[in-house]
C-alpha cells in the first residue's frame, strides 16, 4: 500500500467532513503516516496501532485547525454567504451607474471594467 493511497483516503474522508485540507497538512499526513498501511476505513502504524481514519482527522484538526477548509457550497443560502459573496450577486444601482457617467480618466476607465464584469456574470 503506498502512501498515496493512504493520502487518498484521508483526502476523501476530509472531504465526506466538508474540508479540504491544506498542502502543509498533507505534509503532515506524509510524515505522521509514513511506513502505515490502510485496511478498510483503518490505519495500521507500524509497530504500534490500528486508528479509525475519523480519529486520525479529528486528531489533526485539533493540532492544526488552520490547516482545513469549508468546502465551498455554491447553492448555500444567503444566510450563510459572506458579504463579499452577496456583493458580487447585487446589482449596481442607479446612483452608481450617474457617477460612472460623470467619471472621467483612471475611474471611468476602472468603472467600466467594473461594469463589464458585472455584465458577464450575469449581473
Amino acid at each position: 500500500m503506498t502512501i498515496n493511497s493512504i493520502e487518498d483516503a484521508i483526502v476523501s474522508a476530509a472531504r465526506a467532513q466538508g474540508y479540504t485540507l491544506n498542502s502543509a497538512i498533507m505534509t503532515t499526513v506524509a510524515i505522521d503516516l509514513a511506513g502505515s498501511t490502510l485496511d478498510g476505513d483503518s490505519l495500521v502504524l507500524p509497530g504500534k496501532f490500528s486508528l479509525k481514519i475519523a480519529d486520525y482527522l479529528r486528531d489533526l484538526h485539533n493540532r492544526a485547525p488552520n490547516g482545513f477548509n469549508k468546502v465551498q457550497q455554491p447553492d448555500k443560502p444567503d444566510a450563510e454567504r459572506t458579504i463579499s459573496e452577496l456583493r458580487r450577486k447585487r446589482p449596481l444601482d442607479a446612483a452608481w451607474h450617474a457617477r460612472r457617467a460623470s467619471a472621467t480618466g483612471i475611474t471611468k476607465t476602472m468603472m467600466d471594467e467594473i461594469a463589464i464584469r458585472r455584465k458577464n456574470k450575469g449581473n
